[in-house]
Formats: structure tokens, sequence, C-alpha cells
């Protein structure tokens, strides 16, 4: 018992006092610590320590005797302020943000947190300010904002856009559909009216007419479903990819039946997505699929899913055809965009920017692999779908 006494007794001679072991340890803060006087008016320091003069710059002389007003270089309208006079009229705590700035000039954002010291009475005599620089805290949560800001106002602007290119596309779908009717009318009641013989000039001249008149149509057509690819909210739902997929085949069969190529649908595909729009992706990318095969011997169309190089799903629909030359690719889904004339292989060139569009809407993104002869594969992930 005596000894461990005794080992007490020694801790307790070499243990700092309260005093000295409270002023170690405001010096060894990372944080500005000031301890300030209240007088009429103002708070005058007596003490700061060592982080306070290296946060500001300023040395003893300069600091002790003067107001902690001095860092905020004159700034007296600044919006953290009125709340921290009321504090210190009321004798309570408060915590603010403040510009303040160091000796040499540079602003620092700085967190002062003022607290009152009360005598016995109850009376506040004096401050304690604890100083934290938190200028990157600050200036990455404004750079946030700013990014924030410009990414509403480039969305706002995107959908102007959209909702212009919609009217556009009604308006012009509307406004161009009534004389086509009345040529292709106009064609067909010439015909009857008039002998024209098979193969004479006439004919031919008429038949390139009606040619034109509905080759304008499916232009039409296309437009409207690009612009409706971006109108509108999603119907989001579980949808049987298989299924769809399925039903674009027997249907492009019913309305071709020359064709014969080879169709592998692996079951049970399914995606969270808008009904619609999923199957105008299907539609455009296994319709291109068999018109593109459609004069390779042997034309074999898949659609799948399988993992990518970093092991997340895609989708994709694979052909044998006709193929592209990848050097073109950049251009592959943009409008009106075609690596086949219209003589060897019909087409609008609108189908793939539609595509782009659904499966950017659904969170998703779209690529392509081909080569001249080789045949090409699409694939597609389908994520979280927006609006």
């Amino acid at each position: 018992m005596t000894d461990h006494g005794d080992k007490l007794k020694t801790a307790d001679v070499d243990e700092p006092s309260e005093r000295v072991l409270l002023h170690r340890a405001i010096a060894a803060s990372r944080n500005g610590i000031t301890i300030g006087r209240i007088e009429t008016g103002k708070i005058p320091l007596i003490y700061a320590n060592a982080a306070f003069y290296r946060l500001t710059g300023y040395t003893p002389d300069d600091i002790i005797g003067n107001d902690c007003r001095l860092l905020q270089g004159g700034m007296t309208d600044q919006p953290g302020l009125p709340p921290l006079r009321a504090a210190l009229a009321k004798g309570v705590e408060a915590t603010v943000l403040l510009r303040n700035f160091r000796k040499d000039g540079t602003e620092f954002w700085n967190e002062l947190t003022m607290s009152p010291v009360l005598n016995d009475s109850g009376t506040p005599t004096h401050y304690v300010g604890i100083q934290q620089d938190v200028t990157k805290r600050e200036n990455d949560a404004r750079a946030i904002d700013a990014l924030n800001q410009s990414l509403t106002q480039r969305g706002e602007d995107l959908e102007l856009a959209n909702e212009s290119l919609r009217s556009f596309s009604f308006s012009a779908s509307h406004d161009l559909r009534a004389p086509l009717a009345s040529i292709k009318g106009f064609c067909a009641t010439l015909r009857k009216s008039i002998d024209v013989p098979d193969g004479s000039q006439p004919a031919h001249y008429m038949a390139r007419i009606e040619a034109n008149a509905e080759r304008m149509e499916q232009l039409i057509e296309a437009l409207l479903e690009l612009a409706r690819s971006t109108a509108g909210e999603l119907t989001v739902r579980a949808c049987d990819l298989s299924r769809m997929a399925q039903e674009v085949v027997d249907s492009s069969r019913a309305t071709a039946p020359g064709q014969d190529a080879q169709v592998h649908i692996e079951p049970g595909l399914c995606a969270e997505g808008d009904p619609a729009l999923l199957h105008s992706v299907l539609q455009n990318l296994i319709g291109n699929a068999l018109k593109y095969s459609s004069k390779t011997p042997g034309a074999t169309v898949w659609f799948g899913r399988e993992e990518d190089a970093g092991g997340k799903p895609r989708f994709f629909v694979r052909d044998n055809g006709a193929g592209f030359d990848m050097a073109n690719a950049a251009t592959l889904f943009g409008t009106f965009q075609r690596f086949h004339s219209e003589q060897e292989f019909p087409g609008t060139g609108v189908g793939l920017a539609t595509v782009r569009r659904i499966v950017t809407r659904h969170g998703g993104v779209i690529s392509a692999e081909s080569a001249p002869g080789k045949g090409a594969v699409f694939y597609f992930t389908l994520g979280v779908p927006r609006s």
C-alpha cells in the first residue's frame, strides 16, 4: 500500500497545474483561439494562440489591444455580422461565417464561434473566439452551386430547344401532309382521266412524283417518331423485351414476306422502361438488321444479352449483313445519316437517331461495331429511366 501511495504522489508532482495544462491545450489547438475583454462598443483582445497568428499572418503587436474587427477589412455589411452583433448584445454564444482578410490582404472564409465568459454574478466579462479556416469548404460549395445553376440553365435551354423541335415537327407534319395528300390524289385522278401508256415518259414522270410523295411521307413520319422520342413523361413499367422482339419480327415478315433470315431471340429478356419507346428501339434495331442482311445468303439476326468487358450487362442486336465502315461511326446516330444508297437499302436515316434519344432517356448508352460485308452489332444498356 505504501509503494502504491508513493507512485500516486510522484504522479501528482509530475502533473502540470490546471492553469499550465489549459494554456498548453489552447496553444496546441489547430484552430485560432482568442480572448477579448468586453468594453463599451468593442472587445479588445488580451490573448491569441499560435494558430490564430498562423491563420491571419498578424503578430501579437498587431493584435493585442485591438478588436478582431480588423480582420473584416472594412466589410461591415456581411450577412454574418447582424446575428453576431445581436448575440453579443444579448451575451449569448453565436457561430457565423465571415469573409476575413489576412495581414497580406489575402481573403479567407472564417467560421467564427464567439462564447461569453461569465463572472461569479453571471455577467459576461470576456469572450472566447474560435476561428476555423473553412475556405476550401466554402469555395467547393460555391463551385458546386455555380455548376448546379449552370446545369439547371442548360437543362432549361435544352428543354426549350426540344419543345421548339417538337412544335416544329408536329406543325410541319400537319402542314406538309395536306399538300402531299393532294399531290397523291391528283396523280391518281390524272391516271384515271387520261390514257397514260405503261412505259411511256408521262407514266415515268407520274411514277416519280408518286414515289417522291411517298418518300416525303415516310420522312415526315420518321421526324414525328423522333419528336415523340423526347416528348412527354415516360411511362415506366416492366417490359418483356423478348416478346417485343418477336412482335417486331412477326410484323416485319407480314409486311415483307420475302424475308427469310433466321432470327434468334434469347428468351426471358426484361427491363424497366417505357413500353412504347422500348418497342421503337427494337423495331428500329431489329428492322435494320433484317433489312441490311436481306441480301446476304444465310442471313441471321440475333437479339440477346451479354456482359461487357467490365462485367456489366448489355443488350445486343447482331446481324451478318452488309455492315458499314467504322471510320464513319461518329455520325452513325445523327439525323438523316445514311451509309448506303436509297436504291440499295431504302430508309429515312432517322431511326438510329431516335434509338439513341430513347436509350439516353432511359439512362443508357448505345454503341456499334461493324465492318463492310461483315455485319453489324449494336449494343445498348438501359439504366434508370429519367424524364
